[in-house]
């Protein structure tokens, strides 16, 4: 390692910084909370091998920048891959603020790289993998000129040829060969350098970059520093009653690891470290053995990964009969779905855990369940819709007039604001869309939901969805309920035309009319259902449904109801 004489002095704060908004941080929830022991991604997995480093992490398959290692490794070995990973790219001509983009196949080795990023002093910015050519064009070109990490099918698939990248990108480095393109700088000729110097970026500058879904077109690059994931793994640290995640837990993992989630999920790591299971691929036939093998306590994924397995959740071997917890983020969860699953485990009192969340603001309110809570079967309202509550002592909610901004009277239909801590810097290339969200401490969701007089939040639409006199996850949850041989269902909002059912069922088959007649004979009127088959719902790295791009692929120059301006 570089000694501190011979270490080079950190650069100047870069005058780019002047443009982001302070952010608020919050170092606990109460005085006798658990906090995390780490919001710094250069450092999260080398605090979790100090205090557990013989703890084991599994993969589902060998990490994409050492193929040839094993699934399965201590705290401590995949600490010593990141501080492999930070000489490399030292070696490859990144230095402290230069911006790192990492654009690769899904799996752990995304989040190792950008804490080897992080490391250095350089900001990661990881891209998921399902992005088109225009999509990353776009996303590199708003990074100005930031090194690339990739592999060959990203270059292929985004259409990365050696102009492009001359371009995009300061450098372009393969983690897999890169014959006939002597442009691109090949991981195998970075390997066996020498230690990097460790320069972690001050808690309050920013750390990392990721962006939001991408549901309603080009993702928003989104920026946080180390303060603000600490204030955000607030939640994901404290010891909440029977929920706090336990050294004892297995915990199966199964977010992408571009997403922000992941910052906040390092935090937890450290701080509670668990025995973890990282899942990169959801639909892998060696899933069920995995979870057999090592039999999880706590689950998190996405929904619509969770509504994918519930056939796993049924299967005889019972994958998922040791599950305590089960936890999904991002958004609204199916009320089938989380029945499933509570029935799959043997557990005496298993609790699911609902978080509505942004990459902007993380957690904005939280709701439990039990098997109680979603017995009844095809219920209006959805039990789900109730999403929850903000976190006690750290958050505010309101909601207000989409048109004037004015607070709406609680039990009145409005966009949902937040004010809480946490709240990411900004937009990287788009801080006029930042600005246009915020209201000094208040964050616009671009949701249309209700706040009850318990200050419950029930969501009805995202905005741009909005149908009027209804509510598309409402229907699309109760006619999922109802109809069980549907593995997906959306309620499109089309202009002009009653709202528009868009399905797929198990095997591909047809539900009959009289079927179909039953279950919407009390809902308002709906279009004639249109069924796809699954693998044809356009979608985001998060699983979530691309409702522009299904609205353009069935109904070309229609558009949408809501305005879309806070999206």
């Amino acid at each position: 390692m570089t000694t501190d004489e011979q270490m080079p002095a950190a650069p100047a704060r870069p005058a780019f910084l002047t443009q982001y908004a302070p952010t608020r941080f919050r170092r606990a929830i109460t005085p006798f909370s658990r906090v995390p022991v780490t919001a710094r991604m250069g450092e999260s997995w080398h605090v979790a091998a100090e205090r557990a480093g013989s703890r084991r992490v599994l993969v589902d398959r060998p990490a994409d920048i050492d193929l040839d290692g094993p699934t399965d490794r201590s705290y401590a070995e995949w600490a010593a891959m990141v501080d492999q990973a930070a000489g490399w790219l030292r070696e490859a001509g990144v230095r402290p603020w230069d911006r790192v983009a990492i654009l690769k196949a899904n799996h752990l080795d995304v989040a190792l790289l950008g804490c080897a990023a992080a490391r250095l002093g350089a900001i990661p910015a990881m891209l998921a993998w399902t992005h088109s050519p225009e999509v990353a064009r776009a996303l590199l070109s708003r990074l100005e000129k930031p090194f690339l990490v990739t592999d060959r099918t990203q270059l292929t698939a985004c259409r990365l040829d050696a102009a492009t990248c001359a371009t995009l990108t300061a450098r372009t480095i393969s983690i897999d060969a890169s014959e006939g393109r002597p442009d691109v700088v090949a991981l195998d000729d970075l390997r066996g350098a020498a230690a990097a110097p460790v320069q972690l970026r001050a808690a309050e500058e920013p750390m990392v970059i990721t962006h939001t879904s991408g549901t309603t077109g080009i993702p928003k690059l989104v920026m946080h520093s180390a303060q603000t994931i600490h204030s955000l793994a607030l939640v994901e640290a404290e010891r909440w009653p029977l929920l706090a995640l336990r050294a004892a837990d297995t915990m199966a993992y199964c977010d992408p690891f571009c997403h922000q989630r992941m910052a906040t999920a390092l935090a937890a790591m450290a701080t509670a470290t668990p025995r973890m299971l990282m899942l990169s691929q959801p639909q892998s036939p060696r899933l069920k053995q995995l979870l057999l093998d090592n039999p999880p306590t706590v689950v998190e994924t996405l929904p619509n990964i969770y509504l994918a397995w519930e056939g796993l959740a049924r299967d005889d071997t019972r994958p998922f009969h040791n599950v305590r917890v089960y936890i999904n983020s991002f958004d609204a969860i199916h009320t089938r779905t989380i029945r499933t699953f509570l029935d799959a485990t043997d557990r005496r009192l298993p609790i699911w855990v609902q978080s509505w969340s942004q990459s902007e603001a993380g957690a904005i309110v939280i709701r439990p369940y039990l098997r109680s809570s979603v017995r009844r079967r095809g219920h209006r309202p959805a039990p789900t819709q109730l999403l929850g509550w903000p976190v006690p002592f750290l958050s505010r909610i309101r909601a207000v007039d989409p048109d004037t901004g004015a607070k709406v009277p609680r039990g009145h239909l409005g966009l949902i604001e937040i004010a809480q801590p946490g709240r990411s810097l900004a937009y990287v290339g788009e801080q006029e869309r930042h600005d246009l969200k915020r209201d000094g401490w208040w964050w616009n969701t671009g949701d249309l939901g209700v706040i009850n007089r318990f200050g419950a939040v029930r969501l009805v639409d995202r905005e741009i969805d909005r149908i009027p006199g209804a509510s598309a996850l409402e229907l699309e949850d109760v006619l999922l309920d109802r109809l069980p041989r549907t593995t997906e269902v959306v309620i499109l909002a089309v202009d002009g035309m009653p709202p528009v059912p868009v399905i797929s069922t198990a095997n591909n088959d047809p539900l009959e009319d009289a079927e179909w007649a039953t279950a919407v004979a009390d809902l308002p009127p709906l279009a004639k259902p249109v069924h796809l088959s699954w693998a044809d719902f356009p979608r985001t790295a998060t699983w979530k449904i691309r409702r522009i791009a299904l609205r353009e692929q069935l109904f070309s120059g229609t558009s949408a109801i809501g305005a879309g301006r806070w999206t």
